[in-house]
């Protein structure tokens, strides 16, 4: 129950009661020596890992879990592997996997299946929780440089915030090219949601009603990528099912494309929502031309919404 700062204090010892911050480190398997930091306005907790790109792993909206994750399950980025579709065995899904920077979708030359950005450990990452006025807010930040010796140098500056007894996550990002030439750089937020939300009885909101739907696990069933097509300038796309929504609210001027990724094969059910800033992937990207140019020194900036809310 929401109150004002006084109200609240009268009643608890501390804010670690109710919700807050917790930092800790993964010491077994295949995440042993992950740093992660857990954030939990006692209504939305998630999970960030600071050595995969300050990146959201498990997620839980009251009770429920929200986030799909993989049979992986988390993985060091120390055991990345980058060739053809080997990305898949450190893909633990995640409510967010960011995808890029110089490539997104199939893998293509010197880059494998979604980029490299994902295993990137955060540095100079800052971890805050106080009141500001009646709100008690909590924010990590920190930041991901993607280099090589003659090549790119490019960094990406992530903050990510919440509010105490509040539905949502703010995610703001701003990709930074500090080297001399322009770039090509092309980033997808790969937003991933799986049972209970994810059943037959869901919907995706705010798209065609033909892609809407939603089927059973079944035997081998191939993933669906589809595109949606938006004009707006800030959209929400989302996932119902009965009592309980989630949502992606995006920018079109930095991220004009959303893709829906649909796998409904037995112990591969999941969902993605995917705002990006093309509708090609891997090769087609280069062939068309689809990159965004960014300049010597110049900033791309992005930020996306997450929501979760009683319907």
């Amino acid at each position: 129950m929401k109150m004002d700062r006084n109200e609240l204090m009268k009643r608890i010892g501390s804010i670690e009661q109710i919700g807050g911050v917790r930092d800790f480190t993964f010491n077994d398997g295949k995440a042993k020596g992950i740093r992660a930091i857990e954030v939990n306005t006692g209504v939305f907790c998630f999970t960030i890992l600071v050595d995969r790109c300050l990146d959201i792993a498990q997620a839980f909206y009251k009770t429920t879990p929200i986030a799909w994750i993989s049979k992986t399950g988390i993985t060091s980025p120390y055991l990345y592997e980058k060739d053809g579709l080997s990305w898949l065995r450190g893909f633990y899904g995640g409510l967010l996997t960011t995808c890029g920077l110089k490539n997104i979708g199939n893998d293509y030359k010197d880059q494998g299946l979604h980029g490299r950005i994902a295993n990137i450990p955060a540095e100079k990452v800052s971890v805050s929780a106080e009141w500001v006025g009646d709100d008690y807010i909590m924010q990590v930040s920190g930041e991901m440089r993607e280099s090589v010796v003659f090549g790119e140098n490019l960094v990406l500056k992530r903050k990510i915030t919440a509010k105490m007894f509040d539905n949502k996550i703010y995610v703001e990002d701003t990709l930074v090219n500090e080297g001399f030439n322009t770039e090509d750089v092309a980033l997808c937020y790969h937003c991933n949601f799986g049972y209970p939300l994810v059943s037959e009885n869901s919907i995706i909101t705010n798209v065609p009603a033909d892609i809407s739907t939603m089927l059973p696990p079944m035997h081998n069933l191939p993933e669906e990528c589809v595109g949606v097509e938006k004009t707006g300038g800030v959209e929400t796309i989302g996932i119902e099912n009965g009592s309980i929504g989630a949502y992606i609210t995006y920018n079109r001027d930095t991220l004009p494309d959303f893709l829906i990724w649909k796998k409904f094969a037995e112990s591969d059910y999941v969902v993605g929502l995917e705002p990006r800033t093309t509708n090609y992937g891997g090769k087609d990207v280069d062939i068309n031309n689809a990159y965004v140019k960014l300049p010597a020194f110049d900033e791309l900036k992005t930020d996306l919404v997450i929501e979760v809310k009683d319907l």
